[in-house]
């Protein structure tokens, strides 16, 4: 008798690659090529530019310090590895639950995101503590945040949102100078409507 459908084998490698090629999908959005990194014309702008990247790959610069500490550990701290890899195990599951169950009353007010991260830092704090490895982790943050600055600082976000049009900064330009300023005959500047109401007066007299 036929089968219904793909055997677990052929799942299973569909899955793989499936996740193969989202890796390397974030992967190519983290670091595309060498021309996506320049430097900002000013300090006010490389500090917008590393907000705005700090929002959009939030992820990735977790995902790199997670590795950072995982990797410190690992030497003499296997147990703490292992705890910290089946906390994470665990808040993974909560943003996969979070994912196919975005309307959930209960995931959204009994385990609120903010309540389930301030959770899992305090965890693995905790751990850290117990284990006498706080020293790792100021290393992993040592190594980490320089890379997560400098990444933010010079990635540039113009293949990440859609270039706004420049005829319609030009427009909304117009609209801003639209307001309409006219000048008296004797130089004063006004604007339409007292111009409009001043001309009435005349009118009437």
């Amino acid at each position: 008798m036929a089968a219904d459908g793909p055997g677990p084998i052929r799942r299973a490698l569909d899955k793989t690659f499936a996740s193969a090629r989202s890796t390397r999908r974030a992967l190519a959005r983290f670091a595309p090529r060498p021309s996506a990194f320049s430097p900002a014309p000013d300090a006010e702008a490389a500090a917008v530019r590393a907000v705005r990247n700090l929002r959009t790959f939030r992820f990735h610069y977790a995902v790199i310090q997670w590795v950072l500490l995982l990797a410190s550990l690992a030497p003499r701290h296997r147990a703490s590895v292992l705890f910290l890899m089946a906390a994470s195990k665990g808040l993974l599951l909560y943003g996969g639950l979070l994912k196919a169950f975005p309307n959930s009353a209960l995931l959204r007010r009994l385990l609120d995101r903010r309540l389930v991260g301030a959770l899992f830092v305090a965890l693995v704090l905790a751990d850290l503590v117990a284990a006498g490895a706080v020293d790792k982790l100021l290393f992993a943050l040592a190594a980490g945040v320089p890379v997560v600055l400098l990444h933010a600082a010079f990635r540039v976000r113009d293949d990440l949102e859609p270039a706004s049009d420049g005829g319609d900064e030009e427009k909304d330009k117009d609209k801003e100078d639209g307001v309409v300023v006219e000048k008296k005959e004797d130089g004063d500047v006004e604007t339409g409507p007292m111009r409009r109401s001043m001309a009435t007066a005349t009118t009437k007299s």
